[in-house]
Order: structure tokens, then C-alpha cells, then sequence
């Protein structure tokens, strides 16, 4: 399939079969879609599987895939200095510091060749496994445990050695390297996004595949281990001109922003992955956050609004030493000790000010609304709306009536506005032909009825 192009307003169908709470469902993607319903639908599912995706597809793959191989087995040298004392382990952890330095290069584009550096690792690759071939150890310790545990990773070693250098030489067929790279990112992306221990956990139907077809774009299954293309798919590519893929959800994770840092640092055991607790989105978003960008905002307006008076009146930044602070009125707070709706508001906000929000951004935004006074509300919805319409790409879950009755007085007001314009009914969505205006009632009605009852009830 081919991509489709950037052109405004963005159009994609989304099928999802056997994911979650959606067993077949169908959602609209725009430039700026809503998902829409009680909580516990599946909205939240729908932005998750979408921004690991598009996540996915957001790399040059070949680059990608080349630090990722040699950093995984670089690991694993790392792994026997622990488990075993012995000469060896500094030549071997010496040349996987030249595979680490030369597969950097590589993924920064000091080194411009893709060949080049395969010829480079595989040189190394080579003296490495000389040298684990030629490591002996002592007979008469044969029986000590920890000899044994060593010659057991001298062993895993060396067959991952041989993994490695079968993975490199899969780069004759450039398409193939990157496919592959693709579809592990993807894998990847869900486990760890999703916090769950395999794939499968995220079917409705363990025993089924999971369906993912995005019109223009993809389709694949999961299941098990693995993500595949539908046969005969080659690589798809994201819209040109596309920027960036970012997810925004819970303030509580800035709110606890340095204390978070250090979780992701923990060594993990060759083969095996340790779940934190905390989604991948948020150390990737992290770790965007920290870098500088050359150039002017793209949204300098959005971003004057949400920091000004009718909003938090003030600014969530970095701090010199990597601290994120809110400045007001003069004086500097860690985040830590504003409130929930400040960090909530204030990200948004930096994201646009350090350029990580920018043109072409596919922003990914799970309950805005969270901890905002309506007032707040109306003014997020007015600054997402605003950066879809001047060159972003907006994915926002909620179930806020202020939210919905904002978008449907805007639409009132600018009815050729809603070309941009995606909103999708959960539970259960599908495209049943009904305009926006008559699907907004329909949700708002479904959200209402439990204050409604109230009321009645109270009468």
C-alpha cells in the first residue's frame, strides 16, 4: 500500500479486530479525532495501539536497527562481568565498546554507510569470538558454581555473537533489514506501552489474532511473540513533512519526573525485560523533552494562551540543572509541588515552547481534562483544536462533557471547520453515517444520563 499524503484535512480508517474491549470496531482517524465515551471503551486502547505504531514507523529503521543489535549484545557482555571474574571479561567488554562506538556513528550519521559499519562490527565480531573460543577455564574449579555460570555465558555469548552477525548481514536487502526492525519496534512498543508481559495479553481472544488495518497505510496481526505485515505488504511510511510522534498522558508522571528517571536505568537480564510499571511513552517524551531545537515555535500563540492569565499564568520548564520547575510570578516551584492541573497544562505548554510539539507533530493526548476546572478545559480544547487546525495532528481520549459541548458550540459557530474533524463513539465504534452533530448528542447523552438519574431521583 502506498502512504498517503499530507494533505489537510488527514484521512484514515482504522479496523481493530480482537484488541481489548474491541472486538470489531472502526474509528475514524483526522486531524483532529476524538475518542469519545465512558471509561473502561477502549479509547484509551485505541490511542496506545495508534501512537505504538506510528512510534514505530517514526525512525530511520536501518540506523535504529543496528545500535539496537549491538547495544542488546553489548548487554550481554556487561551481564558476564557480573556473573564471572576473569581475565577475559575486559577484552571482551573492550571491543564491545568498539562495536557501541561504531554503531553510534552510524546511528548519528558519522558514518554514512550502512556497509561500512557492518564490516566494522563484523571485524570485531570476529576477534571476539576468537577469543571466547580460546577462553579455558581451570579443570580443578570445574565444580564451583559460578565457573560453571561463566562457562554457560561464555556460551550463550558466543551464540549470540553468531545471532548478531547473522542479523548484520541481513542489510544486502535494505527493505527486509528495515521491515524486520519495523515489526520488532512495534512488538516492543505495545509490551512496553501497555505494561504487559506479551502480546497476547492485549487480545480479547488469547486464541485469535490481533487485526490492525489502517487504510492508505498498513495492515498487520499480533499474536504470540511476533507482529507480522499482511503478506505482501511492503514497509509503509509516515505523511511527509511528519515531525514527530508524542504521547501526553497522566500530570502524576511529571509530577514524579526525577524519581522516575532512575527506574528506567535498571539492568535488565539478557533475553528478558523488566516491566516498570511506568510506559515507554513517557521516558520517550522525557527524554525529548531534555533537547534543544534550533529555530522559532511553531505555535507560539497556542503556547501564549495556555501560560497566560485565563490558564495556569505562568510556565513549566527545565531548570539548568535538568529539573522541571513551574515559574510564577517570579519564583521558581518544583513541579513536584504544583498542582495536578499545572502539570497537566503546563506540559502541554513546554512541549509546544521547546519545539517538541511542532508542524507535522502527531500529538497523543489521553484525558486532557484530568484535574482542570472547567474553565481550563475550554481553553485546552481551544489550544488542541488550534494546533490541529495549523499544521498538527491531534488524538485525544476523554469523556468530558466541557470538552464535547466546546467542540459542538465551535463547530456552530465555524461549521467549515468540521472537515478536521474525527470523533468516534465508544463503546463499540463504528461508522454508522451520522454527522458530527448528531453523534455529539448522542455522546453527550450517554455521559449526562447518570447526573440526569440523579436529578430525578432527587426531585
Amino acid at each position: 500500500m502506498s502512504s498517503k499524503q499530507a494533505d489537510s484535512p488527514l484521512g484514515y480508517e482504522l479496523r481493530v479486530e480482537n484488541f481489548g474491549k474491541l472486538a470489531d470496531a472502526e474509528i475514524r482517524v483526522g486531524d483532529f479525532t476524538v475518542l469519545a465515551g465512558p471509561n473502561n471503551t477502549g479509547k484509551s486502547f485505541v490511542s496506545k495501539l495508534l501512537y505504538s505504531i506510528f512510534s514505530a514507523l517514526d525512525a530511520d529503521l536501518p540506523r535504529v536497527r543496528v545500535w539496537r543489535l549491538v547495544s542488546s549484545f553489548t548487554r550481554q557482555v556487561e551481564y558476564l562481568r557480573l556473573i564471572g571474574d576473569h581475565p577475559t571479561t575486559d577484552h571482551l567488554r573492550g571491543m564491545a565498546g568498539e562495536m557501541r562506538q561504531a554503531a553510534f556513528a552510524y546511528s548519528n550519521g558519522e558514518i554514512e554507510s550502512l556497509d561500512d559499519v557492518v564490516t566494522q562490527i563484523n571485524e570485531v565480531a570476529s576477534r571476539m569470538e576468537d577469543i571466547v573460543d580460546r577462553t579455558t577455564l581451570h579443570d580443578d574449579a570445574a565444580s564451583d558454581r559460578r565457573v560453571q555460570r561463566f562457562s554457560d555465558g561464555l556460551s550463550n555469548l558466543r551464540e549470540s555473537l553468531q545471532q548478531l552477525t547473522s542479523a548484520l548481514a541481513k542489510t544486502t536487502d535494505i527493505r527486509a533489514f528495515s521491515l524486520a526492525e519495523f515489526q520488532d519496534r512495534t512488538k516492543r512498543a505495545l509490551i512496553r506501552n501497555f505494561q504487559v508481559p506479551d502480546i497476547d495479553s492485549l487480545a480479547s481472544d488469547a486464541e485469535k489474532d490481533i487485526v490492525v488495518s489502517i487504510s492508505e497505510l498498513l495492515e498487520l496481526t499480533a499474536r504470540g511473540d511476533s507482529v507480522d505485515l499482511a503478506e505482501g505488504e511492503s514497509l509503509p511510511a509516515l505523511p511527509p513533512g511528519h515531525q514527530n510522534v508524542v504521547y501526553i498522558e497522566s500530570p502524576v508522571y511529571w509530577k514524579l519526573f526525577d524519581a522516575l528517571q532512575g527506574r528506567r536505568q535498571l539492568l535488565n537480564r539478557p533475553g528478558r525485560e523488566r516491566l516498570t510499571g511506568v510506559p515507554e511513552y513517557f521516558y520517550e517524551l522525557a527524554r525529548a523533552i531534555k533537547l534543544k531545537y534550533t529555530g522559532k515555535a511553531a505555535f507560539p500563540d497556542v503556547h501564549g494562551r495556555l501560560v497566560g492569565e485565563d490558564a495556569i499564568n505562568g510556565e513549566v520548564a527545565m531548570s539548568e540543572s535538568g529539573d522541571i520547575v513551574f515559574e510564577e510570578a517570579g519564583r521558581s516551584f518544583p513541579l513536584a509541588t504544583a498542582s495536578a492541573g499545572v502539570a497537566n497544562v503546563g506540559v502541554l505548554a513546554m512541549l509546544i515552547e521547546r519545539k517538541v510539539i511542532d508542524h507535522g507533530t502527531m500529538l497523543f493526548i489521553d484525558e486532557p481534562e484530568a484535574h482542570l476546572h472547567p474553565a481550563w478545559q475550554v481553553v485546552v480544547s481551544e489550544a488542541l483544536f488550534q494546533l490541529a487546525r495549523k499544521g498538527a495532528r491531534v488524538v485525544l481520549a476523554t469523556h468530558s462533557l466541557d470538552i464535547l459541548k466546546w467542540l459542538e458550540v465551535h463547530l456552530k459557530e465555524n461549521p467549515d471547520e468540521e472537515k478536521h474533524v474525527a470523533l468516534n463513539r465508544f463503546p463499540d465504534p463504528i461508522f454508522d453515517g451520522e454527522d458530527v452533530a448528531t453523534k455529539l448528542g448522542s455522546i453527550k447523552d450517554d455521559l449526562t444520563k447518570p447526573f440526569v438519574d440523579l436529578y430525578m431521583r432527587g426531585l
